[in-house]
């Protein structure tokens, strides 16, 4: 068998670097329907520092990163491979001029790539996922759902400051900082922005007890399905979490959403996170990409 060869990527790898996100987007989609129908690949190769492996003159894999100062983000579309072994020796080529933090968005599906990321010491930090919509029923929890407005800014910003305090504690070890973040300032010109077309609020006795946040996240991503609306944020105050409050925030933005022409959802999580990681796949969310994620010693 010839030898692998690691040469740096250039645009006269474009077509073969288009080749293998092909065959990898055709299995990704029959592993995922919902995933967008995509004609030309080639216009997703994404520009960065990258090389190919080549093994008797024919490219086996690409890898491509965006470098940063302190990271270098491999995107949905900066690695193929037909023999995904070959990625290692790609990561170990370009690997060695690299920030200490490393990560990438691999398929769910293509376990081979996943795999070979993680025996170069990756691990899962994200999952994106994706369900259909639904004329969901309305979940009784002894409240009600309605659309939140200004006045429910202080509310608002509460439930980001408990998700970041989620995150910043055991075993997330997010290195968020809550009391360094205006949350109400970050979350201030929330109903001006026509990005976002639903937010909701439960209320129970008189009381703001969640909230959940869709955002229309453009289109012309390989992770992003056509006619799709993000579940971009969801958040319950800690004493009523188990009361339902959740399920019925969910049923609520699956039917919202299925009445105004949206055919999925997406949103993610933060696989350390306990809480989020087992509620929604229960709720039906399918994982389509992971991010992985390694910090260098």
């Amino acid at each position: 068998m010839p030898a692998l060869e690691i040469r740096p990527y250039s645009e006269d790898y474009r077509e073969d670097a288009a080749r293998l996100l092909a065959a990898r987007y055709t299995r990704e989609r029959a592993a995922e329907p919902l995933l967008p129908d995509v004609d030309d690949l080639a216009a997703h190769i994404p520009a960065g520092e990258g090389a190919v492996a080549t093994r008797g003159g024919e490219v086996v894999a690409y890898l491509i990163a965006s470098v940063r100062a302190d990271r270098a983000e491999v995107g949905v579309a900066g690695v193929a491979a037909t023999e995904p072994e070959a990625v290692r020796d790609l990561y170990a080529y370009l690997a060695r001029t690299w920030p200490p933090r490393h990560q990438a968005i691999v398929p769910a599906s293509e376990c081979a790539l996943v795999d070979a990321f993680f025996r170069l010491a990756h691990g899962l930090q994200f999952v994106l996922a994706v369900r259909e919509t639904e004329p969901a029923e309305p979940v009784d929890f002894g409240g009600t759902i309605r659309r939140g407005t200004p006045d429910d800014l202080k509310a608002v910003a509460d439930f980001d400051r408990i998700l970041w305090t989620l995150q910043a504690g055991s075993p997330s070890f997010s290195g968020l900082d809550p009391a360094a973040e205006d949350f109400e300032a970050e979350w201030a010109d929330l109903w001006e922005d026509p990005l976002f077309p639903l937010q909701v609020v439960a209320q129970r006795d008189g009381r703001v007890i969640g909230h959940a946040l869709l955002y229309r996240r453009p289109s012309g991503d390989l992770r992003v399905p056509d006619d799709n609306v993000d579940l971009a944020h969801a958040a319950t105050l800690d004493d009523v979490r188990g009361s339902g409050v959740g399920l019925a925030l969910t049923a609520h933005v699956l039917k919202w959403a299925h009445e105004h022409g949206f055919r999925s959802i997406t949103t993610d999580w933060r696989c350390v996170n306990l809480l989020s990681s087992r509620f929604w796949p229960k709720r039906g969310w399918r994982p389509t990409h992971y991010r992985l994620y390694r910090a260098v010693p």
